[in-house]
């Protein structure tokens, strides 16, 4: 049964600094997948490997998932640090990583170099590429991929290729720092505004609440 209604797909972004972004597009989801919909999921920045919760939907229901991702992206080098063992045969001598400090008290590693950040971006997106051309999912979610052309590891001339060659399937776009040229074509934009958050009493982030 297909669902898809008119010469295009929807397009809906959730941005903002709030949280629930990645929530909205769960629960899009998951209403979709609920009534028969074909739904498919593209991550940019989570990888394969991170526990979190929603990598089980894939396992519950008719959604499938990709994570792409190599992890958190950390452009400022004020974070960089070598981790340099007392071994020199050991082979994480010398590697450099960026860590940073979040308001929860907690912190964030990033182990990719800008260049394989870059990579993912661009085989997260010539996956999507691929289920739009397929033409067998009613819809798509492209998650972080805001985020993604925001740090530039995507040019914006090929996210709006990928809106234009959407056909008649629905995307749901999410992340912080949306274009204003993806704005401006999106049928949908919310923004998360944060009026509070856990991370301002250093509460960190709680698993299946926020991952």
């Amino acid at each position: 049964m297909i669902f898809r209604t008119g010469s295009k797909g929807l397009v809906y972004v959730f941005t903002g600094d709030g949280k629930g972004k990645t929530s909205a597009a769960l629960g899009v989801a998951v209403r979709a997948v609920c009534v028969g919909m074909k739904v498919a999921w593209v991550a940019w920045y989570k990888e394969a490997s991170w526990d979190i919760a929603e990598k089980r939907l894939s396992e519950l229901m008719k959604l499938e998932m990709f994570f792409l991702g190599k992890g958190f992206y950390i452009k400022n080098d004020k974070f960089l640090i070598s981790n340099v063992k007392s071994n020199p045969n050991d082979k994480m001598s010398n590697v450099k990583f960026k860590i940073a400090p979040l308001k929860s008290g907690g912190q964030v590693v990033d182990k990719a170099t800008g260049n394989e950040h870059q990579k993912a971006a661009l085989v997260a997106l010539e996956k999507a590429e691929e289920l739009l051309k397929s033409q067998k999912y009613d819809l798509l979610v492209c998650d972080e991929i805001n985020n993604a052309l925001h740090d530039k590891l995507l040019t914006l001339s090929a996210v709006k290729a990928l809106l234009q060659d959407r056909g008649k399937t629905h995307l749901v776009l999410t992340g912080r720092n949306a274009s204003e040229a993806i704005i401006q074509v999106a049928d949908l934009v919310t923004e998360m505004k944060k009026i509070k958050h856990p991370y301002d009493k250093k509460i960190p982030a709680q698993k299946g609440l926020d991952f």
